[in-house]
């Protein structure tokens, strides 16, 4: 089975009529039987994985439009082949609170165990329950609040490239989708890289996290991370900084040892040859002492 459109938004106003529809694919050889129903979901978990709730009263009001929403029937057939559109109504109330609503329409066949669709599955027909979901904003000024909720990583490496996890909360009325640009900077401050975050839906109440790769191998010294990101109508703008220090200890390592090794032996060396010209030269002045004793020794048989 599969779903169209496995997701959909639309924007009412208060006290408004407005209708959706959703269609209901079976691509088996033989029908199918189940209930459809409407319920509300959350996103409670950091990959975005909506969670539908069964019972309308444990949704929070803030978000909650299953209320509002009027399906033609609670049972269908979807015969082989073919598919089944459901066109449901919405009655918004004149005292509806601008911001975001998210319900789910959901196919479930009579066979079928329940279980919570997930943002991924949704519309690819992997679960016995197939849902399409609805996001729905009323009209109005809303709230708009996000924030940096973590950026992390380790603040040591031997090696790059290094991992950095970062997580932005939105604690606004309507979900926002960020565009966020990660930087790498050099000790002296010299831009190394530059990644774009995944743009992602991160819904009210909610925080999604990321995680990047930056930089290369051979990195040395005391680097620098940014995040900045923009979100909502206004743009509203996000920045946070960390450090971390880079220092590949076992190559430095290997390389000292071996000059001091290089060292000494020069310096062992150096030594042996300097004993040996001292030896030289000490024979040499010994030879002319005894040349000079043989002039004198010749000189006074002349005489």
């Amino acid at each position: 089975m599969t779903v169209g459109p496995a997701r959909q938004q639309i924007t009412v106003n208060p006290g408004e009529l407005a209708a959706f529809s959703v269609k209901f694919y079976n691509d088996s050889p033989t029908p199918i039987f189940g209930i459809v129903k409407v319920a509300d979901f959350v996103v409670q978990d950091k990959e975005g994985s909506p969670r539908i709730i069964e019972d309308a009263t444990q949704a929070s009001p803030r978000f909650s439009a299953s209320a509002w929403v009027t399906l033609p029937y609670d049972r269908m057939s979807i015969p082989a082949n073919d598919k089944t559109l459901v066109q449901a109504s919405l009655t918004i109330p004149k005292d509806a609170r601008p911001g975001g609503r998210y319900i789910a329409v959901y196919f479930e066949p009579s066979s079928a165990v329940p279980q919570a669709v997930n943002d991924e599955a949704a519309g690819q027909g992997v679960s016995p329950r197939i849902a399409s979901l609805l996001y729905i904003r009323v009209a109005g000024p809303i709230l708009e609040s996000a924030m940096i909720n973590n950026l992390f990583t380790k603040s040591f490496y031997e090696y790059g490239p290094v991992k950095v996890e970062s997580e932005i909360l939105n604690r606004g009325d309507y979900h926002i989708r960020p565009r966020g640009m990660l930087s790498l900077t050099d000790p002296w401050g010299g831009l190394v890289e530059q990644v774009s975050l995944k743009e992602e839906n991160v819904f009210p109440d909610a925080a999604r996290s990321y995680e990047n790769t930056l930089g290369s191998k051979w990195m040395l010294g005391r680097y620098k991370v940014t995040l900045v990101a923009t979100n909502g109508e206004k743009g509203q703008a996000l920045e946070r900084s960390i450090y971390f220090w880079a220092f590949p200890w076992k190559v430095a390592t290997v390389i000292t040892l071996s000059l001091i090794i290089a060292l000494l032996f020069g310096r062992s060396l150096y030594m042996r040859l300097a004993v040996k010209e001292a030896s030289l030269e000490h024979m040499i002045e010994t030879e002319k002492e005894e040349i000079e004793k043989l002039r004198e020794e010749l000189k006074k048989r002349k005489e």
